[in-house]
């Protein structure tokens, strides 16, 4: 059992982009020639300021279907000034939440992404669908409820909009 269909999430997606679109956030609906393939995307800009000295770095989130699963599944990149690919520790130390070297990889790995077919940190999908099965007949919009679940560890900035 999945916790939703490609189908609710593809009707998901739309909703949010309304959204994203109405609060002008910048996140788009792509679609590649294989249909199953279609993807939210957003990239932004931010002035990391953990360390001593403020770097500018950019993010690229992507989240996609994962139908292994039967859940959305959420990739992201992050690039420093000089254009280099941080490592998982960097992100690590970034997150908003505290969690050690050790426990990192159980939440965050990095992989071949299955829609670009090159490297991108994944936040692993094997406990998504239990957590969106509490929420699958009480959420407004199962994107936004995932991503609120995700979004300490990661550096994004999700408007309270989402959720009205």
């Amino acid at each position: 059992m999945s916790a939703i269909s490609y189908e609710v999430f593809i009707i998901a997606a739309e909703q949010f982009l309304k959204i994203s679109q109405k609060l002008n956030d910048g996140w788009q609906l792509l679609q590649l020639q294989d249909k199953s393939k279609t993807y939210l995307k957003k990239e932004s800009f931010k002035v990391c300021e953990e360390t001593d000295d403020s770097t500018l770095l950019k993010f690229e989130y992507v989240i996609y279907y994962n139908h292994s699963y039967g859940v959305p599944s959420f990739s992201f990149n992050v690039w420093n000034s000089t254009g280099a690919l941080l490592t998982l520790e960097n992100i690590r130390q970034m997150s908003f939440i505290s969690i050690s070297e050790k426990d990192i990889y159980s939440v965050v790995t990095q992989q071949e992404h299955p829609i670009f077919f090159r490297p991108y940190f994944m936040v692993h999908p094997c406990h998504t669908e239990e957590l969106l099965l509490v929420f699958k007949n009480k959420s407004k919009n199962i994107i936004v409820t995932f991503l609120g679940l995700i979004i300490p560890l990661i550096k994004l900035d999700l408007p309270v909009e989402y959720g009205l």
